[in-house]
């Protein structure tokens, strides 16, 4: 794991991120998509009464599942999208706060991992996800997801890859949503001419939520055909029904 600023993890300031204009934005250069996940695992899970990264799943805190998932995506994606981009999950951004020290030892180390520590995680989840975009370069798309939301590497890489081949066909996207049975669900990808919303995002003013509503006709929902990317884990009863069904090593 590393981190952009040079100061050991647990001593990372909050960012103050620049805002670059998007304007004109068009695919790297290198003919890859480039995309970084962000990981939102700085709550104190309130509802849950546990902090929700370290409880287990699959035999290992949910914090490590979840990255580990990620890490399974292909850097470099076999599959091709339209006029030869190859699709890259670039990096993987985690973002604590509550307990940050347990919830960053729990987290594999990978050079793909950067952590940021959101000193504000109190604020709410508005505050990470700024957090976290500060991780993210230029021109990349940002996959959001949340550590209660444990998704296998094959959903991850069917969202991503559906994603890439909609932005490159320029069929106006610029949101990707994750989902399954005619519901929505995660993760939610975001196309680079979002960063600066993105950057703008508050609490008091519904987060993401808000700038998805604001391109409601752009945002395009991708049936992945698993009921997986519906999970969300809430409360300690959404958790003991997951975990039964699927969080139990060997599952």
């Amino acid at each position: 794991m590393d981190n952009t600023s040079g100061a050991p993890d647990n001593q990372l300031p909050h960012p103050t991120p620049h805002r670059p204009s998007m304007h004109g934005f068009v695919a790297h250069q290198s003919g890859v998509w480039p995309v970084v996940a962000v990981v939102l695992a700085a709550g104190a899970s309130t509802r849950m009464g546990a902090p929700k990264a370290l409880l287990p799943w699959q035999g290992q805190p949910l914090a490590s599942y979840v990255v580990s998932e990620l890490l399974r995506v292909p850097p470099d994606q076999a599959h091709h999208g339209h006029d030869g981009y190859v699709l890259r999950l670039e990096r993987i951004v985690v973002v604590v706060g509550h307990r940050a020290d347990e919830v960053m030892a729990s987290v594999p180390a990978d050079p793909r991992v950067t952590i940021v520590v959101n000193r504000d995680w109190e604020a709410g989840k508005s505050g990470s996800v700024v957090a976290g975009l500060s991780g993210v370069p230029v021109g990349r798309h940002t996959l959001v997801t949340g550590v209660d939301q444990p998704r296998p590497a094959s959903v991850i890489q069917a969202v991503v890859a559906n994603h890439m081949e909609g932005t490159g066909r320029n069929d106006g996207r610029v949101v990707t949503i994750a989902g399954a049975l005619g519901r929505r669900g995660h993760p939610t990808i975001f196309s680079p001419l979002l960063r600066d919303e993105l950057f703008g995002i508050e609490e008091a003013t519904l987060g993401l939520r808000a700038v998805i509503a604001r391109h409601e006709a752009k945002v395009h929902t991708f049936d992945t055909g698993d009921e997986m990317a519906l999970l969300n884990l809430n409360t300690p009863e959404q958790y003991g029904a997951a975990y039964e069904l699927h969080g139990r090593a060997g599952n």
